[in-house]
């Protein structure tokens, strides 16, 4: 199991432990917009219909310095939800969080670990992704007679056959607003776990290790030897760069583009968008090829905390943790469940049903590393990455800033 945020201190502060506001409505504040919100809104509405309480939810992708501003001014939501549970360690540390405990989720263990501090829970996980996953086009694949690869070795081999018969072999795409390069720290994270296993991975998560240490900089060569050789990926290193995360979908096309993408199950909607109804399913998915053992799986999650210790906002908690609502969360096709409670036949399709199964069936997993890091030390992973991806030949000095970030961040 991974280890818990390293937070300190869960003392009650007043605005913890405020009732602010009325008790039939509860403020949340997310990341979640277009149709992650409209999902949050269906997964909510039995609730409000249930209790009679409003949930009142805003939406932004910079979550974490509105949050900051509202907390700054003494008037943060009953709850926030984040992606990045590293962003929760200021909170934690200046008594801002009010305490979960009580909270019994159908999750393992290592789902809550996260969010414990001291011995007491200061954030949940709502909603699950698995990280360490390739989606890839079958067809195009049997183009060159290779079989899914379970090995780093395999994948080498079979990208390189895709690039000798003329066939692009990967999908690529760095571009995400604020926050560009946050899918090559997925790739780092997922070959620092299957090639050092999962001790180095926390020490480097905790920031116990250097950015320079001959584990990290292999991670990151590996990665580079696909993200930078030539006609491996879409446009080249341009490509990677300007191209949207989300687009990797349309890149997969069966009528042109690549045969393999490695994105988190987040994006099994894009997938689904792309096959209309009646016709057959063009794309699949395998697990991260490891290096000879079996090795961790990587995943993330939003996490709540809660800013106002309401009633209500506590009975919203309890609501979205209980396996009534991760059903109907998964049904949506936007996110798995950590909890072991909901069936693999509440997920909406064949393909979400197995990376369901395989995120309950995972014998070990660890969260996703930049998203436990401090924000100064997320921020400068995600621009190194794509300093990387323009200039390779500068590895040496990226680690070693990197490492300069380090000294300070932690």
């Amino acid at each position: 199991m991974f280890g818990a945020l390293l937070l300190v201190g869960a003392g009650c502060l007043p605005v913890a432990c405020s009732t602010g506001g009325s008790d039939r409505v509860v403020d949340v504040l997310g990341t979640w917009e277009g149709n992650e919100q409209e999902v949050f809104e269906d997964v909510v509405a039995p609730f409000e219909e249930d209790t009679g309480i409003d949930v009142r939810f805003k939406g932004t992708r910079d979550v974490a310095a509105v949050l900051a501003g509202l907390v700054d001014e003494g008037d943060p939501p009953e709850i926030a939800v984040l992606s990045s549970p590293g962003d929760l360690l200021h909170y934690a540390k200046t008594n801002k969080l009010a305490p979960l405990d009580g909270l019994h989720p159908g999750y393992a263990p290592e789902w809550l670990a996260p969010g414990r501090v001291n011995g007491r829970q200061l954030a949940v996980v709502l909603k699950a992704a698995l990280k360490s996953t390739i989606w890839f086009n079958p067809a195009k694949l049997a183009r060159v007679g290779d079989p899914e690869p379970t090995t780093w070795t395999q994948l080498q081999a079979t990208t390189a056959k895709l690039r000798a018969a003329g066939i692009t072999p990967w999908c690529m795409g760095l571009a995400s607003s604020t926050t560009s390069g946050w899918p090559g720290t997925d790739w780092i994270e997922d070959l620092v776990l299957a090639r050092s296993g999962s001790d180095i991975y926390d020490a480097w998560t905790g920031g116990r290790l250097s950015w320079q240490s001959k584990e990290i900089r292999a991670a990151w060569q590996a990665w580079g030897e696909l993200s930078t050789t030539p006609d491996t990926v879409p446009g080249g290193s341009i490509g990677t760069l300007l191209t949207g995360f989300d687009k990797s979908a349309e890149l997969l096309d069966p009528r042109g583009g690549c045969v393999f993408d490695h994105q988190g199950s987040f994006v099994s909607g894009n997938y689904a968008a792309r096959t209309p109804p009646g016709t057959r399913r063009d794309y699949d998915t395998f697990a991260f090829p490891g290096f000879g053992t079996p090795s961790p799986r990587e995943v993330a999650g939003d996490v709540a905390a809660m800013f106002h210790a309401t009633p209500a906002a506590r009975d919203l908690l309890d609501y979205l943790i209980s396996t009534r609502a991760q059903q109907r969360w998964v049904r949506s096709g936007t996110a798995l469940s950590p909890d072991r409670n909901v069936s693999s036949t509440a997920y909406r399709d064949e393909v979400t049903q197995a990376l369901g199964a395989e995120l309950a069936g995972a014998p070990e997993i660890r969260f996703d590393a930049s998203d436990l890091m401090p924000t100064t030390m997320r921020s400068a992973f995600q621009r190194a990455v794509s300093a990387y991806v323009s200039a390779p030949g500068d590895l040496d000095r990226i680690l070693d800033d990197l490492d300069r970030v380090r000294a300070m961040a932690y």
